[in-house]
């Protein structure tokens, strides 16, 4: 039984991807945010916090800053927490999820303010401004928390969510790769990236250049080259289990379009099914392993 029919919509249908919600990528935001907003308060001072105190050093300042940073964290902590919890319950959509951030940072806003009170910086405040009230100066000095808080958190989050949406990205073109279809191979540059999907009748063969692999492949009936920056060890690598195998040290065919195996002399040669493409010698050191190859997808 599937129990997410079961879950409450709150606002919206489209569902927050899962990889936000969990528990690794949820430490690495918060602790990502942490230490920017260490950063942001040790260098723009946000709230006047530096004249909170009278007469405080930098030393004594990054001191306090940063227990109100860790603070923080330990509220946005227990936010997640509590959100794991309710996400067992009720299906979170973007538009819910951003409204989360806001009451975290609505939160956080809240909570400085009660420090500066507690410091005295609003009776401070209160001398430099005679004409507002007790409660018109809380609420200017909310409406600055608000505004630096937002900044604070908008920012790393924004980083930090663009980071783990682009590993998504990686891990499911990678997953494509790996439970591919049968008929369809995706080839892969040198650092790993799909960068062409292609049916496997269609290869024809690959051929080694400088730093670089000229496949060929048919394409509306015609032959057609893709450039891919590899080299062959890695191409064969990713494909030893197809029928795409290295023939040469300059080479790999694919053994589907091999119609015969030519022998003269010590060497190999390689016959397609098709006479726009060359002959291709076998490597000595390849030519046990083509036989073998050539009797397995011999069609």
């Amino acid at each position: 039984m599937d129990k997410s029919k079961y879950k409450l919509k709150l606002f919206g249908n489209k569902a927050l991807p899962s990889y936000l919600l969990e528990k690794n990528n949820v430490v690495r935001i918060i602790l990502f945010t942490t230490m920017f907003s260490l950063i942001f308060i040790s260098i723009f001072r946000p709230f006047n916090s530096e004249t909170w105190i009278p007469n405080i050093n930098r030393v004594n300042y990054f001191m306090y800053s940063s227990l109100m940073v860790v603070v923080g964290m330990v509220v946005v902590s227990l936010s997640r927490v509590v959100m794991n919890f309710f996400v067992k319950k009720v299906q979170i959509s973007y538009p819910d999820y951003i409204i989360w951030l806001v009451g975290e940072a609505v939160l956080l806003s809240v909570f400085y303010v009660f420090i500066a009170y507690k410091v005295g910086f609003i009776d401070n405040y209160l001398n430099e401004h005679p004409n507002m009230t007790l409660w018109e100066s809380i609420f200017d000095i909310f409406k600055n928390a608000i505004a630096n808080t937002v900044w604070m958190l908008l920012i790393p989050y924004t980083i930090a969510l663009l980071f783990l949406d682009n590993q998504y990205l990686k891990k499911k073109i990678k997953e494509l790769g790996d439970n591919s279809n049968n008929n369809i191979i995706h080839l892969k540059d040198e650092k790993g990236e799909v960068r062409l999907s292609i049916n496997i009748m269609n290869v024809l063969y690959a051929e080694a250049a400088d730093n670089y692999v000229i496949i060929k492949y048919i394409n509306n009936d015609k032959i057609s080259d893709f450039l891919l920056r590899t080299n062959l060890k890695k191409m064969s690598e990713d494909l030893h289990d197809t029928p795409i195998q290295r023939c040469h040290r300059s080479f790999m065919i694919n053994m589907l379009h091999v119609t015969s195996l030519k022998k003269d002399m010590t060497e190999f040669t390689i016959q397609f099914d098709t006479t726009s493409i060359k002959d291709i010698t076998v490597s000595r050191s390849y030519q046990e392993s083509i036989m073998e190859a050539f009797t397995k997808y011999q069609k």
